[in-house]
């Protein structure tokens, strides 16, 4: 079962402690592929987050001034001013739309299941472990041109 140059072949359990080595490692490596991903998907989460936070504070003032504008409609009534209250209504409001259009777009490129790169390196890491486990090849028996050889020389 040895050939003299590539010394005796590993048995079953060096195989399988050399494969328990290999995975061990490769499942650190993928592991950290995978965190590296997950940060990035947290930082499209932050920016979502924060641009939900600027809607939210600017909505919160626009309710304000809505409440303004109804007491300065009322004012106006009495003979006050509203064109002043309602430009900066219709300011706030722009500043929420453009919040929300760009936390929106944040948040579509978090895509929490998707993770390209440790999918690919797991599937790689499982080729090669199979590889790594599967039985050693049959050594090659003498081919046919050192049969003939033999032959001939044995009988001359």
């Amino acid at each position: 079962m040895s050939s003299p140059d590539r010394g005796p072949s590993p048995g079953f359990s060096e195989r399988l402690s050399s494969a328990r080595a290999k995975a061990a490692a490769l499942a650190a490596t993928r592991a950290a592929i995978f965190r590296e991903e997950l940060a990035e998907k947290g930082v499209f989460a932050a920016q979502a987050t924060a641009w939900f936070g600027v809607v939210v504070f600017f909505g919160s003032i626009a309710v304000l001034l809505a409440t303004a504008l109804i007491a300065a409609v009322l004012s106006k009534l009495l003979g006050s001013a509203i064109a002043g209250v309602a430009a900066t209504l219709a300011l706030y409001a722009a500043v929420i739309a453009v919040g929300a259009v760009l936390g929106w777009k944040a948040l579509e490129k978090v895509r929490p299941f998707e993770f390209p790169a440790t999918g690919a390196e797991l599937a790689k890491d499982f080729e090669a472990l199979s590889a790594a486990t599967a039985p050693p090849p049959p050594e090659k028996e003498a081919d046919e041109d050192d049969l003939e050889a033999r032959y001939r020389a044995e009988s001359e």
